[in-house]
């Protein structure tokens, strides 16, 4: 498979798994600054925004893998791998900001 296209599968499927809590975690602390809030909602809102999440991206994924063999999908998909990459390095930095700041 092309780098580009499996670059997007591989970073929008981790993007699905770890986009829902920082995304959950945002909203909460828009609302409270309550840790025992924070605490209890953010199981429920990560949960409702995997389930969003995870089939759009499901979906998408399997129409890249489906029409892979496609000679100019490939150029078509780098934005949207660098898009992604971009997302989960963005969670990545927020968690490590919330850890150590």
């Amino acid at each position: 498979m092309q780098k580009n296209i499996s670059g997007a599968i591989f970073y929008s499927s981790l993007f699905a798994i770890g986009g829902a809590p920082t995304l959950a975690m945002l909203i909460i602390q828009a609302q409270t600054n309550n840790p025992e809030i924070i605490q209890n909602a953010l199981l429920g809102l990560s949960i409702s925004l995997a389930c969003i999440l995870i089939p759009i991206i499901l979906i998408q994924n399997s129409i890249i893998f489906f029409h892979r063999n496609k000679p100019n999908l490939n150029e078509k998909i780098k934005p949207l791998c660098t898009l992604y990459l971009i997302l989960d390095a963005m969670c990545l930095l927020y968690w490590l900001a919330m850890q150590f700041l």
